[in-house]
């Protein structure tokens, strides 16, 4: 097989990488619009109980992982209890969020994960600091804030004292999620495959849920009163972003790199956009908060890119 053929076999697996972010960028939308009729712990303790099947599965029949395997990882890698631990810290805020707050916005503070990632990744792991991160991150944080304020003359004016406290869970979320993502790193490392992490993680957040549905003494009653819309909206949940898009992500990491998936992540907040205003009937109502939203998008995503192609600034 010549260059040109390696390289077009390749397409339909970025094409699932650019699934995957498109289906992932769907759970504050459909999320919120479920957690309108039903209890929000236990959606998504369901949620990550359909991840730990699919999980299961993969590695099942693709990874070929066998029970004493996985035991044996599980055992010996430290790292993945500690990964269990911000994982589960990492859904109860990003559901808190959700149900605190506008879903674009918590899409919008979802997608500069790539900052605090790289800036984490120096601070606390001695590792180089990506070219342009800064000036990077400065210009998509002046995005985000043109996104999030509808009205300068009033710049409080669109904000309640919910949106504020979800903005802020919204964060400590995303400072979770880089944690996240450099045990993952440190997870792979250490011979935990794709599918363990992903089992371990439904596992962590199951386990999570559970326990919080029941201290908080969760009416779920409400699954019987919800109406079809809802309960199609917990479908969506369950089946787009926590089945289809992490089975999309971990079947294209099969034969792309990570670095070249993750360039695409500014489709999530393309998604949630689109899904917002008609799901939810949230919508950007200012030009500026257009121009900040693509802001975001070609910052992240130009920062992206020049890092995948080892770019020096």
């Amino acid at each position: 097989m010549n260059k040109s053929q390696a390289q077009a076999s390749l397409w339909p697996y970025v094409g699932l990488g650019i699934l995957a972010h498109v289906l992932i960028g769907s759970y504050p939308v459909f999320g919120k619009r479920a957690i309108a009729e039903v209890p929000k712990f236990g959606l998504v303790m369901i949620a990550a109980m359909a991840m730990m099947l699919t999980a299961a599965g993969i590695m099942r029949w693709r990874e070929h992982v066998s029970r004493q395997q996985f035991m044996q990882v599980v055992r010996e890698q430290k790292v993945l209890w500690l990964f269990s631990v911000v994982v589960a810290a990492r859904s109860v805020t990003n559901i808190l969020s959700i149900s605190l707050t506008q879903a674009v916005w918590v899409s919008l503070i979802g997608i500069l994960a790539p900052f605090p990632v790289a800036m984490l990744g120096n601070w606390v792991f001695a590792e180089p600091t990506p070219p342009f991160t800064y000036r990077a991150a400065v210009l998509a944080t002046a995005g985000a804030v043109l996104m999030l304020v509808p009205d300068w003359s009033s710049i409080g004016a669109g904000f309640t004292a919910s949106d504020v406290l979800g903005i802020a869970v919204a964060l400590v979320s995303l400072l979770l999620f880089a944690v996240h993502y450099h045990l993952i790193r440190r997870s792979h490392h250490r011979h935990a495959t794709s599918g363990m992490i992903l089992f371990q993680q439904g596992l962590a957040m199951t386990t999570a849920f559970f326990i919080l549905t029941v201290l908080t003494h969760e009416d779920w009653s409400a699954w019987g009163r919800a109406s079809s819309t809802g309960w199609l909206a917990v479908l969506a949940v369950i089946l787009l972003p926590q089945v289809g898009g992490n089975l999309s992500q971990i079947t294209a990491m099969s034969r792309i790199t990570p670095a070249l998936i993750t360039s695409f992540i500014a489709l999530r907040l393309v998604s949630a956009l689109l899904l917002a205003g008609v799901v939810l009937g949230e919508q950007l109502v200012a030009p500026s908060q257009w121009l900040g939203a693509a802001l975001v998008i070609v910052v992240v995503s130009g920062y992206l890119a020049l890092q995948r192609r080892g770019w020096r600034g």
